[in-house]
């Protein structure tokens, strides 16, 4: 499959899923009403990328097919606990203290995780789950080909081989 088609399921897929975010959170004790106000989505229009900032913003990565294809599709996109970032977003976030200071933390703190071994150069922020909670995407350029892309969501880091290996995952597969 190709990336559009991959993220043709997952915008297709959204009611499925949105259904079963209000249903957890009705679980949870908030209200039809209120889990609704979370369950949206937002698509915006993409555009020819040609490079990828990196968390040390003054370098950019040439972009590469995959990563192409997803800017083209959607300039971001956000919905119930996800946004992919517009490159001006991953610019903005990379430069916020607070995502500093996270990816200092997991530099210093977290053996083995993408910025304990790679440079900022190497790590370009793709999507954001909770910047409260230090939930980050990270595309690691450590292949010449396509980069991997890394999730870190709680105490939990989950690799994959590249984007089409993340959106398959995103889509349940």
């Amino acid at each position: 499959m190709s990336i559009k088609e991959f993220l043709d399921n997952y915008k297709n897929s959204f009611d499925k899923r949105s259904k079963a975010f209000i249903e957890e959170c009705i679980s949870y004790g908030m209200t039809e009403k209120e889990a609704k106000r979370y369950a949206k989505q937002k698509i915006f229009p993409g555009s020819i990328v040609d490079k990828i900032p990196t968390l040390d913003t003054s370098i950019y990565q040439t972009v590469t097919p995959q990563l192409k294809d997803r800017f083209l599709y959607a300039g971001s996109w956000k919905e119930i606990g996800e946004t992919f970032l517009s490159i001006d977003a991953m610019i903005k976030l990379a430069n916020k203290p607070k995502f500093k200071k996270w990816v200092k933390s997991m530099r210093e703190n977290w053996e083995d995780s993408a910025p304990w071994i790679y440079l900022d150069k190497q790590l370009s922020v793709i999507s954001v789950m909770s910047e409260d909670e230090g939930d980050y995407t990270l595309a690691v350029w450590n292949n010449p080909v396509e980069p991997e892309i890394w999730r870190y969501s709680g105490q939990s880091e989950q690799k994959f081989k590249d984007l089409l290996g993340w959106l398959n995952w995103l889509n349940g597969n």
